[in-house]
């Protein structure tokens, strides 16, 4: 039976109240006793435990008023059956004379107060105090919980940096090396008649050169150490031209079955980032997918603007802001719990979930999209699917056109002097070949150190100065050195690493374009013709 107040006191405060009373008179003695006490009850008075089984299903409770003795049921049992739903309500025993024990015992079972009937005075003061202290105990409990998700998400967050560490590193050392491989089957492809034997197998050595200096760059990414190129770009454009892609046929052939389904926002808005790796970003959340959904299913790819006024805690903790959203969804198997904490971990869908490919796929898209100062968001129910939600912030800036190619003969040089300067002998040949070939006066320093030396009775054009050398001094360290002898020396930098805060830093002490390893002759021969062109 529910009943709500008609005749509410000067600025009650409501109260939901289950009653678990067999005498209607003693339910009303209740209920007057709570409005005297300033309270606005909304009431449903039951009598069994199915009824208040009911109850607590059905509706949301402040408080739980309770007799100690009914026909069907009991104080004793109602806590039984309360503590069973593990639903946070106060109980208090409203009854009449009852033994002490029997109080104490109530009490030990989970009961809050006894309150006898005949002093139902200390009622409205005993559910102010038992609802004041449950508001507590829940403010205690999301805090505990946000606690916990906190050191969870950093737990992700170090494990994550840490192998990002290894694998930048790894990705140093296999970048040089790819660089060799890289440059020289180009320098040997110039070297040779176009009807050469040897021609297909330089290139197919340059192209599998360059398939792994791609997976470097994933390791690269991993380690958040990857993007570089940022513009303006729109995820719409960029979704429609990948739709064209050779990428995207290979996709289809892997998994003829999969439904795709597009929903663009009409007026998204742009954001800055590297096309590249948000293509990449794209590539594996669809590839991801198709292996989730091992027969037919449908894959969904949606975009739009969305403006967060608080935080959204899920994942990932999403600031407010202004955000362009990319949600790519999957009827497939779903994901478990278990696995969904563990899914951005290197190699875990490869070695945990039995997912073909490098294992390095969702892992990267993690890196991407905290490179691009975004967050991600994972919902997944398994047997039903997943979604991946992508958030990368607005940008306000206008897409400009893309710069046209420039011909070979804009950037042979004119004789110009040049030092380069790199640990590794190889390397240090290889770009002395490449910019001999292109009319420069090359000449070369295997440490920071012996170009600091060379240069102190010496003035050159331009240094190409590897930025990561070891023992010794590194790039940074070595164009402090130089410029103090030489104020305006052209340099620009080269690694097998990622642009980084000291590649940064000697850019603002007057180095110019940075360069990644492993380049081709066209790259470092613009980047080194612009600087020498560049006013200082």
């Amino acid at each position: 039976m529910n009943n709500v107040n008609p005749e509410a006191a000067a600025d009650p405060k409501p109260l939901r109240v289950l009653l678990i009373e067999d005498s209607e008179d003693d339910a009303l003695l209740v209920i007057r006793a709570l409005k005297k006490g300033g309270y606005d009850p909304e009431y449903s008075r039951v009598e069994t435990a199915a009824a208040m089984q009911k109850s607590l299903q059905e509706k949301q409770w402040d408080i739980i008023l309770c007799d100690y003795k009914l026909p069907e049921f009991s104080g004793p049992q109602a806590i039984a059956t309360l503590r069973e739903t593990n639903i946070d309500i106060p109980l208090i025993i409203v009854s009449g004379t009852i033994g002490e024990e029997t109080a104490v015992e109530c009490m030990r079972l989970g009961a809050q107060d006894y309150i006898m009937k005949g002093n139902l005075l200390r009622l409205a003061p005993a559910v102010e105090r038992e609802i004041a202290e449950a508001k507590s105990r829940a403010q205690r409990r999301r805090a505990e919980e946000e606690k916990l998700l906190m050191e969870e998400r950093l737990q992700r967050a170090e494990k994550m940096e840490a192998l990002g560490l290894l694998a930048g590193g790894i990705a140093h050392d296999l970048n040089n090396v790819l660089g060799i491989v890289v440059g020289y089957a180009e320098l040997a492809l110039g070297d040779i008649d176009e009807e050469s034997p040897l021609k297909n197998d330089l290139l197919n050595i340059m192209t599998g050169g360059q398939k792994a200096a791609a997976i470097v760059q994933d390791m690269l990414t991993l380690a958040r150490r990857g993007v570089s190129g940022r513009k303006v770009l729109n995820l719409n454009k960029m979704i429609g031209d990948f739709r064209k892609s050779a990428e995207w046929r290979k996709l289809l052939s892997y998994h003829p079955k999969m439904q795709i389904k597009i929903d663009l926002e009409p007026d998204l808005l742009n954001i800055s980032g590297s096309l590249v790796h948000l293509e990449k970003t794209l590539f594996n959340l669809i590839a991801n997918a198709g292996e989730s959904m091992k027969q037919a299913g449908l894959l969904t790819i949606t975009t739009t603007n969305r403006y967060l006024d608080k935080p959204i805690s899920g994942y990932d903790n999403i600031r407010e802001g202004d955000y362009v959203v990319l949600s790519v969804a999957d009827t497939g198997e779903g994901i478990s719990d278990s696995d969904i904490k563990r899914i951005f971990e290197p190699f875990y869908t490869k070695k945990m979930m039995g997912r073909s490919g490098t294992g390095l796929g969702l892992a990267v898209v993690w890196g991407t999209v905290k490179d691009h100062n975004g967050y991600i968001n994972v919902e997944s129910t398994p047997g039903k699917g997943t979604i991946f939600t992508i958030y990368f912030p607005v940008t306000r800036q206008d897409i400009t056109a893309e710069p046209s190619s420039v011909p070979v003969a804009d950037y042979v040089g004119k004789g110009e002097s040049i030092l380069i300067v790199d640990d590794v002998k190889e390397q240090r040949e290889l770009a002395t070949r490449m910019l001999r070939s292109l009319n420069y006066n090359v000449s070369s320093a295997a440490s920071g150190e012996a170009a600091v030396e060379y240069l102190k009775d010496r003035k050159v054009d331009m240094l190409v100065l590897d930025m990561i050398m070891d023992p010794g001094m590194d790039g940074l360290d070595t164009y402090k050195k130089i410029i103090e002898i030489h104020p305006q020396q052209k340099a620009i930098i080269v690694s097998g690493f990622s642009e980084s805060d000291r590649v940064q830093a000697a850019q603002s002490l007057g180095a110019g374009a940075y360069i990644k390893k492993p380049y081709v002759l066209e790259k470092l021969g613009m980047a080194v013709k612009d600087e020498l062109a560049r006013t200082t």
